[in-house]
Parts: structure tokens; sequence; C-alpha cells
């Protein structure tokens, strides 16, 4: 007899959405697949979770909200967002260690290949106040880490991941010259993996492009490394979601938001030019801003000069425009300071890759 959907929204609640927003151990238990996944949100979902628990959620979730614009409130979890939940659930429970054995990698494969099914039919976020709302709930998704632990005594070792090792083998340490070891290892760098390694960052890229503001916010990660998706091209394509995602950009070091930006923008305009005025528009805005704080030059590593020069152009020909809204005297400065910083091969070439794009 299948589970209720109040049982399965309880255990995923409390093993994975409350850790994931609050900080904490994960607890992936059961997979839960793509149609119990799919049937949460409805009525009877919320009937079970532990009021206090949620009451803390919800309160993590406001501050993280608040940390890109000014709210009081965040809304019930959605449908999708229980469907984004319950596939992170499955992907972890696909690289349980425990399914890598020869009769069980298939179950593994299973897993994963319904959880990569159920985020195929999550919609995009509908507006930005989405956007902000699937964030608070998957900000911290790339922290995600499991710890292995490996333990050495003068007879022999053993490694243990993703539990704590009993208490008997840390037992007289000096006696037993014991050496304790605990290592965090990422969901794409977790050995030995049951599933394909390449099908585990499909998944883990498809549920970023769902959360389009926490794929944006974590744009200098090494892996999967960002692209400009649909999903955060629409983002930035509107006025509230690009301010969002400027604020989020503004706590992430510079240096590396342009380098992810420049290499992602420039695969963009190579292969989807048609497509990558919201991404121009918003290295041009972000440009601006750095123009009035922190003018200088637009060098750096080839990946980021490129986003800051076609950002650079981007943002001159707004300035040069006849309908400039900027007032006259800060114009000509901007104007000054970003023909200053211009003059590299980078800008260069960023600026006729940005008139073939016109």
């Amino acid at each position: 007899m299948a589970a209720n959907p109040g049982e399965i929204a309880k255990r995923l609640f409390e093993g994975v959405m409350g850790p994931l927003v609050l900080g904490g151990a994960l607890r992936p238990g059961h997979a839960i697949g793509a149609r119990a996944a799919l049937a949460l949100g409805g009525d009877g979902t919320m009937d079970g979770l532990d009021a206090s628990l949620f009451d803390r959620v919800q309160t993590a979730r406001v501050r993280r909200a608040r940390m890109l614009t000014p709210v009081d409130t965040v809304d019930l979890p959605a449908p999708p967002e229980w469907a984004m939940a319950a596939a992170l659930h499955d992907v972890l429970q696909s690289a349980n260690p425990s399914l890598d054995a020869a009769l069980r990698r298939k179950a593994a494969a299973r897993i994963l290949e319904l959880a990569h099914q159920t985020l195929e039919r999550v919609p995009p976020p509908a507006h930005a106040g989405d956007a902000l709302s699937r964030h608070t709930w998957f900000a911290r998704v790339l922290d995600v880490a499991r710890e292995d632990t490996s333990v050495s005594w003068w007879t022999g070792s053993r490694v243990f991941r993703g539990v704590p090792p009993p208490g008997r083998l840390k037992a007289w340490p000096n006696l037993r010259r014991v050496n304790v070891v605990t290592t965090p290892r990422p969901l794409l760098e977790l050995e030995p993996l049951a599933v394909d390694r390449e099908k585990l960052a499909e998944a883990v890229t498809l549920l970023l492009a769902r959360t389009p503001l926490t794929d944006l916010a974590t744009c200098a990660r090494t892996a999967p490394p960002f692209a400009w998706s649909e999903g955060t091209l629409a983002l930035v394509g509107t006025r509230a979601g690009r301010t969002l995602a400027l604020r989020a950009l503004a706590r992430v070091a510079v240096t590396w938001v342009d380098v992810a930006l420049g290499r992602a923008t420039r695969e963009l305009l190579t292969h989807k030019r048609a497509t990558a005025a919201p991404a121009i528009a918003l290295l041009a805005e972000r440009t601006l801003a750095l123009a009035q704080t922190a003018p200088g030059s637009l060098g750096g590593r080839p990946d980021g000069a490129f986003a800051r020069g076609l950002g650079a152009a981007a943002a001159l020909r707004m300035l040069r425009a006849e309908d400039s809204e900027w007032p006259e005297d800060e114009r000509r400065r901007l104007i000054r300071v970003l023909e200053s910083a211009a003059r590299t091969d980078a800008v260069r070439e960023a600026a006729a890759m940005l008139e073939g794009a016109s």
C-alpha cells in the first residue's frame, strides 16, 4: 500500500527541507518517485508537519529573502517546491553508498531517472516573487556534502561514509594510536558512486534551472558550471528579476562572478545569439553599478574581462542613447569612466559581438 501524501511530506520536510533551510544533517530515506513527488502540495500535504519546525523554517526563509529584498512573510511551500524537494531527496538517495553494489546499481539509476523526470515536469517560476520563494528553499543546495570519516589504529583502518564511526573504534586513542579524519565531500565529488556521475550532474543542473535565482547566486561555483538557461534569462529579462539577480551577485566575489558570467555569455552569443538580450542587460547594469562605486580597469582573467567588456560596451550604448534617463553630469562622468577603462582587446571583442547581437 502506497504511503499517503501527508506521510511522505512529513518525512521529506523533517529529513530534507527543514535541514536544508536551517542547517544540519539531511536524512533522505526510501525513494519518493515522480508520481508521489508531483502529488505533493495538495490537500492533506501539510497536516502532519511539526508546527514548531515549520515556524522555524518559515522564519529562516524570511531572513534569506531579506538578504535581497524587504519582506515580512514568505508563502507556504507551493506544489513545485515540494516536487523539487522530493527530487532532491531522490537525487541524494541515488548517491547513497549502500547502493554501490552489483545487485543495487540498477535501483540507484532508476531513482535518479525518476528524480530527473520529476524536475522536467516542474514549471519555471511564474514571476520574480516565485523565483525568490524557491531561492529561500534551495539557496544552500550546493552546500550539501557527505561527511566521510576515516579511522585508523595500530592494527587496521576503516572508512565510514555518511555515518559516524562507533565509539569503540575511537576508544583509548593514545594507547591504540587512533587517528580520526573527517572529510566533507560535495555531492558531485562523492566516491564510490552507484550512478553515472554525468547523469548526477545533469540532475543537479536541472534542479538549479528550476530555481534560477539560486542558479545565478551560485554562478561562481566549480560544478556544475553556470550556463544561461531559459529560466535565468527569463528572470533577468524582467525589472524585478534583474534587481534580485544583481543583489544576489553583489554578495559574491566580483572576479569570480565576472569569470562565470563572461564564460556563459560568450557561449550564449556564440550559439544562441537571439536570446542574449537579457544577459547583456544584466551585464550592462552590473558594470554601471561597479563604475559608480569602484571604477577601474576592465582587465583580469579572459572570461572576466569579456564580461566586464561586454557590460561596458552595452552600458556605453545605453548612456549615449538619446532617450537616456541618466542626469547629464552623471551620464558624462560614467561615459568617461567606461571609455577610460575600456581600452582593451577584450572590450573590443565584446563590442564586436554586441554589434552582431543587435
